[in-house]
């Protein structure tokens, strides 16, 4: 029996390798659109995030002037909830944050006199599996008012 009738006799493997070439090439494509994806909502949640530092800063910055001039700047000075409230919202407003981001939403702006809470969502706007799979971004970020005594 010669080399040549045994080759025939297990089969004719012509083309296994463009198969295995082009299920190769699909992983890797797959591979790509899974790790764009992701890097997208990586980034798109940290824009949502550093807008909401924004938001409790701006909203931090609301104290009762009345104990402030009462007072002056002390421990027993606080925040006006609904100056943080409005103030908040006028730096989402400032920053043009609803066009910037498409689909924002304010969910809670609150202040129990020392610390502000802004939580914001929106919908994640992925390249490749946006039209498959709709997930929405929720953050929320806080801020402090904190007075040191001058030296």
């Amino acid at each position: 029996m010669r080399i040549r009738d045994r080759v025939t006799e297990c089969g004719d493997e012509r083309g296994s390798v463009l198969l295995l070439g082009v299920g190769f090439v699909i992983v890797c494509l797959l591979a790509i659109a899974v790790v764009t994806d992701v890097s997208a909502a990586f980034l798109q949640r940290r824009s949502l995030m550093s807008l909401a530092d924004a938001a409790a800063i701006a909203g931090a910055q609301a104290i009762d002037q009345g104990a402030y001039y009462a007072n002056g700047a002390s421990v027993g000075t606080r925040l006006n909830p609904g100056l943080v409230r409005s103030a908040a919202a006028a730096h989402l407003a400032r920053t043009n944050a609803a066009s910037s981001i498409p689909g924002l939403h304010i969910e809670r702006i609150s202040s129990d006199g020392v610390h502000v809470l802004v939580a914001l969502s929106a919908p994640l706007r992925l390249p490749f599996f946006g039209p498959v799979h709709q997930e929405f971004a929720h953050v929320e970020a806080s801020a402090r008012l904190d007075y040191r005594p001058s030296p």
